[in-house]
């Protein structure tokens, strides 16, 4: 609340902080102004502060890891080329000979080979982990972008957590997908090692730049900040 003076009677008036127009005295009836018409907030000033480069770029290739990983889910990531060609996914494994081809499952080759099922399952639980992990950094991005723009309110825990983890998952998601490739190189070794070597196909190899560019992208646009 605010106290002023009747500029007709000079009487002491009890205003709202906030109020503003015409009011009428209480002692003498005199009519009178106070306050300023508030602003309204338009589009073009929510938005008026232009996006960086390096945070675009960030932008866009988390957001093309994240649709990476995700389609990585149901292909190949490494192959050995023999009489047949043999391919490891997330999932488990493709063999595919003159036109035709078989999938099985990581947890099918616990009857045959337990030791290279292991792997497999690891495998999977990295890239699943990775996947995840990826998901939550495009939520945390979505929720700062919002909050800048003045779009959406969110509560002080959420936006900590939102500006303080971007880091983190965006190294988990880059870690669990070497860490993931690394351990089915060393299944297939021990499984395949003598019809040829294992190599990650072309989509795992730029699947490992978009993830490693994007973490190089998020410490520009933190040093930037």
């Amino acid at each position: 609340m605010v106290l002023i003076q009747c500029p007709h009677c000079e009487e002491e008036i009890e205003l709202d902080d906030d109020a503003f127009g015409e009011f009428q005295c209480p002692y003498c009836e005199g009519e009178f102004e106070w306050g300023e018409t508030p602003q309204a907030r338009g589009r073009e000033d929510v938005y008026s502060e232009p996006m960086s480069g390096s945070k675009l770029a960030s932008h866009a290739l988390h957001g093309a890891g994240g649709l990476m990983l995700l389609i990585g889910a149901f292909t190949g990531w490494i192959s050995i080329v023999f009489e047949d060609v043999l391919s490891a996914g997330p999932f488990g494994l493709e063999v595919s000979f003159f036109g035709f081809s078989a999938k099985s499952g990581w947890f099918n080759f616990f009857e045959e080979d337990s030791f290279l099922a292991m792997f497999g399952i690891i495998f999977m639980i990295f890239i699943l982990i990775a996947i995840v992990v990826q998901i939550a950094h495009l939520v945390f991005r979505v929720v700062i972008h919002m909050e800048d723009s003045g779009a959406l309110e969110v509560g002080q825990e959420m936006a900590y957590r939102s500006y303080t983890y971007r880091w983190h998952t965006s190294l988990v998601a880059l870690v669990c997908y070497v860490a993931g490739l690394i351990v089915m190189e060393i299944g297939l070794l021990i499984g395949f090692g003598e019809f040829g070597f294992p190599r990650p196909t072309v989509f795992a190899i730029l699947l490992l730049g978009v993830l490693g560019a994007q973490f190089t992208m998020m410490n520009v646009e933190l040093a930037n900040e």
